[in-house]
């Protein structure tokens, strides 16, 4: 919920600009364009004259009230923001309070959420429909949740920073839109969470820490104007038969939308991670990802990262003779490509124009299957990637081809391992049991390496549908 309000500031800043001073009929006149964005009946503005400036309060009560049939029940801090109108297509935005939420649906959800502090300064520009500038920071963020579902026993699940700030910037973009960039901090995180008891396990509490997170988020193109009068278009229309009324409308808005962004890139990272639970203390110097999505566009792409390092284990979970083979880093990153969300948004968007949009059949599927998958399969990349121990490395990096018509995917991966002899001589402390069966494997796998020095090498080949072999050596299939 707390989002919720927040997300609806930028909509509240979609207006023409104001003279100044401030007057009590320009502020019927805000309240109204809000609405255009916010339906007519969410009746969560108000808009009072004060000087110079605009004293806006969003107030969710009202919505939570409408839920009330269904049982939704609580409070939420009204949020005060003082609009500035700069005189030249801009505003000046700015709050500082504190937030309290409490919300409650039985069976469902209870949540409770306390900010101590929560401050938001901008420069929000009507042409972009976007904030060039803005800084926000809080301290003092409790939030306990208690989720409920069928079969299972309550979840709670409680979490705390200490404080944390965010920065943006938005510039218009060459192709239209506007490009962005994010940054992120916080420190001193805190969540605590049970886990359920099932099949017979038992419940176990889980605490986990952090020093700090960071984060860095970067968009192009992106079409904030055009989304707002798509979120105006759904604001007009909140009932199925002005939404079955106008679907042409709705067409219209989101291809004027599209391609909602070009990309956006995202990374994190979070220091001196700790997870205690039951069985010990589990340690991460540092855990980090990142992410790279395009919008609505011809090459789509997706890729996924993330990175580990300073990995520690509860003393005695592992014999001693098996800790020189834990591995201490690793990184794992992997792509998506050979798509196209663009094409497939115009055979979906084909829809509307049909008398009843909902009534699409396996023809109108198969096109937007093959609207999507233009090659008929998509790529899937393991980008070089490695598992590192303290006397060892394990890297990898491939490549498969995927369809929905292919009954086995394709493709090629080599596995390279440096450090082998370190892993045979931890071995040789293993249980005699163990031992055999792991050199019996180990033999298996160096049988079939290529060897370049102190690397082992696997070249893993299946491009041939049905086939496998590794180093030239058939496995599976003739080659």
């Amino acid at each position: 919920m707390k989002k919720l309000v927040l997300a609806l500031v930028p909509f509240l800043l979609a207006t023409p600009a104001l003279a100044n001073p401030a007057s009590p009929e320009e502020a019927d006149h805000l309240t109204q364009v809000f609405q255009t964005y916010l339906g007519a009946g969410a009746n969560v503005i108000s808009v009072v004259a004060n000087g110079d400036v605009y004293d806006l309060t969003v107030d969710v009560q009202p919505l939570i009230a409408m839920g009330m049939d269904a049982g939704l029940a609580g409070t939420v801090t009204p949020i005060a923001v003082q609009l500035a109108d700069n005189g030249d297509g801009t505003w000046g935005v700015s709050l500082d309070q504190a937030i309290s939420i409490d919300l409650s649906m039985p069976q469902v959800l209870d949540l409770k959420e306390e900010i101590a502090s929560f401050s938001f300064t901008g420069t929000f520009d009507e042409t972009l429909m976007a904030f060039t500038e803005a800084q926000s920071a809080f301290s003092g963020l409790t939030l306990v949740e208690t989720i409920y579902a069928p079969d299972v026993p309550p979840q709670t699940i409680e979490m705390a920073l200490d404080s944390g700030t965010l920065e943006s910037t938005a510039s218009a973009a060459a192709a239209g839109g506007t490009d962005f960039q994010a940054t992120f901090a916080a420190e001193g995180l805190t969540e605590t969470m049970t886990t359920p008891e099932l099949d017979g396990q038992p419940a176990m509490p889980i605490t986990i820490k952090a020093e700090s997170l960071s984060q860095t988020l970067a968009g192009s193109q992106f079409m904030g104007a055009e989304m707002f009068q798509l979120a105006a278009w759904f604001s007009a229309h909140t009932d199925d038969a002005s939404l079955a009324a106008d679907t042409a409308g709705l067409k219209a808005a989101l291809s004027a939308a599209l391609p909602f962004f070009d990309a956006v890139q995202a990374t994190g990272t979070a220091t001196m991670l700790s997870v205690d639970t039951p069985m010990g203390a589990l340690g991460i110097e540092e855990l980090g990802f990142a992410m790279d999505l395009t919008g609505a566009v011809p090459d789509g792409h997706f890729q996924q990262g993330f990175t580990l390092s300073g990995l520690t284990l509860p003393a005695g979970l592992v014999p001693d003779w098996a800790a020189p083979m834990l591995p201490h880093s690793l990184s794992l990153d992997v792509q998506v490509t050979d798509f196209d969300p663009a094409a497939a948004v115009t055979v979906a968007l084909s829809a509307l124009d049909l008398p009843d949009p909902s009534a699409t059949g396996p023809e109108f599927d198969a096109n937007l299957l093959t609207a999507l998958l233009p090659k008929g399969a998509v790529t899937i990349t393991l980008n070089p990637g490695a598992l590192t121990g303290v006397d060892y490395e394990l890297t990898y990096e491939g490549a498969m081809v995927m369809g929905p018509d292919m009954e086995l995917p394709t493709g090629q991966a080599t596995v390279t391992l440096t450090g082998v002899d370190a892993l045979m001589a931890a071995l040789e402390g293993a249980p005699d049991d163990m031992k055999a069966q792991a050199m019996m494997g180990f033999g298996m796998a160096q049988g079939m390496a290529k060897v370049e020095g102190d690397k082992l090498i696997w070249e893993i080949d299946a491009a041939t549908p049905g086939s496998l072999a590794i180093n030239g050596m058939p496995l599976m299939g003739g080659n």
